[in-house]
């Protein structure tokens, strides 16, 4: 899947930019390409690079690019509130050590 489709053509920097604030808001694909008012073409190459995590997709790189983003963000949050002694953010870091771990 290393070709991006012509259906993408059309597709400004201005979208991808609100692609990542979508997903760094942690909707789903399905859901940013019925934002985006993008057509099932769209959504089923999205949907397939998503699974595939082919960052050469334009659309797909800027998805994880908002999603991670937003991820780091909440984890530094969590972080702090594990460390300021909130028991349950403290079991949140250790689920993610352990995680990090597999």
């Amino acid at each position: 899947m290393s070709l991006i489709p012509e259906i993408y053509s059309g597709i400004t920097q201005e979208e991808l930019a609100e692609v990542e604030k979508m997903a760094g808001l942690f909707f789903s694909p399905e859901d940013i390409c019925l934002a985006m008012d993008w057509d099932q073409e769209i959504l089923s190459f999205f949907l397939q690079s998503v699974q595939l995590r082919e960052l050469t997709d334009p659309i797909c790189k800027a998805y994880f690019t908002g999603r991670i983003s937003a991820e780091i963000e909440l984890r530094q949050s969590i972080k702090q509130a594990a460390r300021n002694g909130s028991n349950p953010a403290q079991v949140a870091l250790l689920t993610f050590q352990q995680n990090s771990k597999e």
